[in-house]
């Protein structure tokens, strides 16, 4: 097993890759407002880590095994502080929250996906590695059906709701590699072939999508890094086309 301080710097060095991101990760002083007036909806494919994306921001323990919930599952309010920089951090609360069922079926039943997103400031689509390396973003896989999915939402979506994609489990696939060269490479072959595919099937509405950040949930200093990227590039995209609103943040959703 590769020692984790070496998988650390591994995933650093991946983290830089182009594709990671459509835009700069900077933070600006308005951030804190951005984030503090947000809601956060949570989708993608069943066994993605949802829930254990859920339980990272809630300062929870990852779930052990992964458990569906087809008829959606209230879970309660929380409150989460992340630090955006050491001087600097944001208070999320999340309400409403409802797990459903990341399946087909319930992406496309209206009371599945739709009503999670509904509402949604920013809609976090979580995918895996494996997902990504075997090119189910092409077409007929999963990844490139989802797209087409949020394609067909967004017009009834907040007008200006933004997508970002987290990309699970790059410390399992870390973990089968000796050659990071190569692998690199070959990563980001497919992260630039993931971004032209989404502004592809996004059109219209490509502008939304503000890049993908490798991730995982499982390892905790790989997650801080790769959320606080992920958080700074929304709202880098955000900033670029208009000035935030203020209030409590809100995260509305998380699709099992």
């Amino acid at each position: 097993m590769l020692p984790a301080l070496t998988a650390l710097r591994v995933f650093i060095l991946l983290a830089a890759l182009p594709g990671t991101g459509q835009h700069l990760a900077r933070l600006v002083k308005g951030a804190y407002v951005f984030w503090s007036g947000k809601k956060i909806a949570v989708i993608g494919p069943t066994a993605s880590g949802k829930d254990s994306f859920i339980a990272r921001l809630q300062g929870r323990q990852i779930p052990i095994r992964h458990a569906t919930s087809p008829l959606g599952e209230r879970v309660k309010s929380f409150d989460v502080r992340l630090a955006l920089t050491r001087r600097q951090s944001v208070n999320i609360t999340c309400k409403g929250v409802v797990n459903v069922g990341g399946d087909v079926e319930y992406r496309d039943d209206p009371s599945g996906w739709l009503s999670v997103c509904k509402g949604a400031d920013v809609i976090f689509y979580v995918m895996t590695v494996q997902d990504l390396v075997e090119k189910r973003f092409m077409a007929k896989g999963r990844v490139r059906s989802d797209l087409e999915w949020l394609q067909a939402a967004l017009p009834q979506l907040d007008e200006n709701a933004l997508v970002h994609v987290l990309i699970n489990k790059i410390d399992e696939e870390i973990a089968t590699h000796t050659r990071y060269e190569p692998f690199a490479m070959e990563l980001a072959k497919e992260l630039r072939a993931l971004d032209r595919t989404a502004k592809r099937v996004l059109k219209p509405y490509e502008d939304r999508y503000t890049g993908a950040t490798l991730i995982s949930m499982k390892n905790k200093s790989m997650y801080t890094l790769a959320i606080h990227r992920a958080f700074r590039a929304v709202y880098s995209a955000f900033h670029e086309h208009e000035s935030p609103n203020a209030s409590s943040v809100q995260a509305i959703g998380a699709v099992t």
